[in-house]
């Protein structure tokens, strides 16, 4: 992981950042965009995916929610477990500094999105179980963002996915976009350690895991509401 000050973390964090993937789509959902997804392929080595594997499967994870306010239970569209990581934990922070690096790079290459540059207040790791009651874990296509908000003065406006698990330890869980014009290389996302960033209002699933079990971080990054 990026270790020492701050000049030290941006030095790492700009050399692993070399190497990025896109997408493009001249029907985007928002007119400017040059691109739907783009992704760093195997950003993060086995040895750092463990790590914050082992060190979030130590906090207590519940059950994953849905809605604007994301209080709202509903296993027919997701069935799985979170973990909430904050930002403030010197555990994770310098997790949140690679991602922040990462998303503004694509943003200002691919996406143009007005969003909050300040980061991520907290991180997602979920939990995609096969053997779960109820059955394996999933989550149905759904977006992070409307275009409608209602009276939020902000939204959701970044979404960025961070492959913790290697692909042999599970099957099924596959994330899917839904109505681009190109899809990210299945693989690629796939592979451990692989960081995928697209804008929230892009359609996606996790199908259900029938072996194993799949670990990601989640996160989203705010703005001004769509227009």
């Amino acid at each position: 992981m990026p270790a020492g000050g701050n000049d030290d973390i941006h030095l790492s964090t700009v050399d692993r950042c070399r190497h990025i993937f896109t997408g493009t789509n001249p029907w985007s959902p928002v007119a400017a965009m040059r691109g739907e997804w783009a992704y760093y392929d195997s950003l993060l080595s086995a040895e750092e995916c463990q790590t914050i594997i082992d060190a979030a499967t130590q906090r207590t994870a519940s059950p994953g929610t849905v809605g604007l306010d994301g209080s709202t239970v509903k296993q027919g569209i997701r069935h799985g477990e979170v973990v909430f990581l904050q930002r403030r934990d010197p555990e994770f922070f310098h997790i949140f500094q690679l991602l922040d690096y990462c998303v503004d790079e694509a943003n200002d290459e691919w996406f143009g999105v007005n969003y909050n540059r300040q980061g991520a207040r907290s991180l997602q790791f979920s939990i995609y179980r096969a053997h779960a009651e109820g059955g394996g874990h999933y989550y149905n296509a759904h977006q992070d963002s409307l275009l409608v908000s209602g009276d939020r003065p902000t939204q959701r406006k970044l979404s960025v996915v961070v492959q913790l698990s290697d692909p042999d330890d599970y099957e099924g869980g596959d994330f899917r976009m839904h109505y681009v014009s190109s899809y990210p290389p299945a693989d690629a996302i796939r592979r451990r350690g692989t960081v995928l960033v697209f804008p929230s209002l892009v359609i996606h699933e996790v199908t259900k895991v029938t072996r194993g079990t799949r670990h990601s971080l989640v996160s989203w990054y705010p703005g001004p509401r769509w227009q």
